[in-house]
């Protein structure tokens, strides 16, 4: 006997809002309890991105304007349905969720205004989110993006939502006017995220966040017109992020996380955060007039006691760095393409994150009084198609003390080439880097090169995982290396000539171990690859291979670099 579906709406609901919103609509065909009772949910998410889709290249299809036009105008009678019976009923609205990527300047305001009201009366309405973009080629027609007279203007009803507690507004928005003509009061507002919206001025800004006092997170992106940002008197606050402003000032002692860039302008960014003393995360992008030395990072460790972690992304620095700090637990840079060397002395250190291109690879990165859990994570994509593993085994080989562990992310384009000069391992015995864990993204086709790719990385690494996305690797390139990684107890003389062993000997065991839970071995898995269709695509199926190596080092002299057993 079902006794869940005897309980009040009110637990109903609240069993209904921890689950997927998609999960939770399915619900309603369970039984007519169900039903009325996803009928009265007061979370309403309306996305009308699903199904309204077009090319660029159709824009100018009859067909395909007429398809979405048809889609748009059923999603608008969906939403008007929804709220009119809500409204009738006296359904109570705790959140309005609504993104149009088709919103027409001309023929759709008065019914997003219609939506609004009653949305805004809802004296239970606790979140507010708004995403609208142009109509542009869904409909045949075209606006300019960026004139503000196209843009949405937030009716005076958002204004009676009292207890509202979070308010996202994204897109072609305009909330200027009702700011300067009304007296803006959320008193109970947690969240304030604009992006992309326009707000004219900074009294706007402003009068805005004077109406907010609660806010503890604070999100401003890109915001039309608006070119300077000053905070302060938010006691509130603990994380904020500006993206796209020529000046940011934060006076908030409170502040704790902090996101700053400005990746899209021209002109620098006049950065002013020295009062916020309790900042535990300072993330850094692009901000081209900020020079990170070794006398910046000195002084923001400095003012920042307590700051735990510091991701450095697309920053101009100096070309050696010294990051010394007792309390940092978190290092990242990214794209910072001048930097050569980083020696980190940070005893709490617990985990080093470098990603860039990979013909931009500092020369050495070493690890002082850190702890041996350390863990680096080291991401590189092929630049201008090119994969230089020469460089990228120079680059592992000075990471320092050896004992760091090392997870490797290869992002390897179709079409690349890849370098690997033989000379490297002519007459030395070498230690081969211990890679922890490699995540390969390989798109690549061509069978000859996937093979030669197969060998240059055991050749260059030996790591103690393989990670693999079925979605993202080319067919080709997962069926060859589960051939190579079968060879390695199979018995071959495949180098008995030669006064060097293959890789494939040093390999002693390999485990498969697959998400979700269905493939055991290597056969399994290369039954898997011959059961897909050609053009399959899971975004969920993972493999990852527990390799057991026998030694890491190899001896080789003269006679070059055998390739390993061949694949028939």
């Amino acid at each position: 006997m079902d006794k869940i579906s005897d309980l009040p709406k009110i637990i109903l609901h609240d069993i209904l809002s921890r689950l997927p919103y998609e999960d939770a609509a399915r619900t309603s065909v369970l039984s007519k309890a169900w039903h009325e009772t996803w009928s009265s949910f007061p979370i309403l998410v309306f996305d009308g991105s699903q199904g309204v889709l077009m090319h660029w290249k159709d824009r100018k299809d009859p067909l395909k304007i007429q398809e979405n036009r048809r889609k748009a105008n059923s999603f608008l009678k969906s939403v008007d349905r929804t709220l009119v019976r809500f409204h009738h009923h006296g359904f109570a609205i705790k959140e309005f969720n609504l993104s149009m990527m088709f919103f027409h300047p001309r023929f759709m305001p008065h019914r997003v205004d219609r939506w609004m009201k009653i949305v805004g009366e809802s004296s239970s309405l606790q979140v507010l989110k708004l995403e609208l973009e142009l109509a542009d080629c869904f409909f045949g027609c075209e606006f300019d993006s960026r004139a503000v007279d196209s843009y949405y203007y937030l009716p005076p009803d958002v204004l009676k939502a009292k207890s509202l507690t979070e308010l996202v507004l994204s897109g072609k928005i305009r909330a200027d006017k009702l700011i300067v003509n009304h007296r803006i009061r959320f008193p109970m507002l947690r969240i304030l995220s604009l992006f992309e919206v326009y707000l004219g001025h900074e009294q706007a800004l402003e009068d805005l966040i004077s109406g907010c006092p609660m806010i503890e997170h604070l999100i401003l992106e890109h915001c039309v017109g608006l070119e300077n940002v000053k905070i302060h008197d938010l006691p509130k606050l603990k994380s904020a992020k500006f993206y796209g402003f020529r000046e940011i000032h934060v006076d908030v002692p409170s502040l704790e996380y902090l996101h700053l860039g400005n990746d899209e302008l021209e002109f620098p960014c006049d950065i002013s955060i020295d009062k916020c003393r309790n900042l535990k995360v300072f993330l850094l992008r692009a901000a081209r007039s900020v020079f990170v030395s070794n006398q910046w990072l000195l002084e923001l460790f400095d003012k920042f006691p307590f700051l735990e972690r510091l991701e450095l992304s697309g920053c101009v620095t100096s070309e050696s760095l010294m990051i010394s700090s007792s309390r940092l637990k978190v290092l990242s840079f990214e794209a910072c393409v001048e930097l050569k060397e980083a020696r980190i002395n940070a005893p709490n250190l617990e985990s080093c994150r470098y990603s860039g291109q990979s013909s931009h690879m500092p020369a050495a990165m070493s690890f002082v009084n850190c702890s041996n859990q350390v863990d680096f994570d080291v991401v590189f994509a092929t630049e201008y198609r090119i994969m230089d593993l020469k460089r990228l085994r120079a680059f592992l080989q000075n990471i320092a003390p050896r004992n760091v562990m090392v997870s490797l992310y290869l992002r390897i384009m179709k079409g690349s080439s890849i370098v690997f000069n033989e000379d490297v391992l002519q007459n030395v015995q070498v230690p081969l880097p211990r890679i922890k864990q490699l995540r390969l993204l390989v798109a690549e086709e061509t069978e000859e090169l996937c093979v030669l790719l197969i060998n240059d990385l055991f050749w260059s690494f030996r790591p103690a995982i393989i990670s693999l996305n079925l979605k993202l690797c080319s067919r080709i390139f997962l069926k060859l290396l589960l051939e190579k990684l079968r060879c390695h107890n199979e018995e071959e003389r495949c180098c008995s000539s030669s006064q060097m062993k293959c890789w494939w000997h040093d390999l002693k065991d390999v485990k498969v171990r697959s998400s979700p839970k269905k493939y055991e071995n290597l056969s399994d898995c290369e039954a898997l690859l011959d059961s897909l269709p050609i053009n399959f695509s899971s975004p969920t199926l993972h493999l990852n291979f527990e390799l057991e190596w026998d030694s890491l080092y190899t001896s080789v002299s003269g006679g070059g670099i055998n390739a390993g057993p061949s694949v028939n």
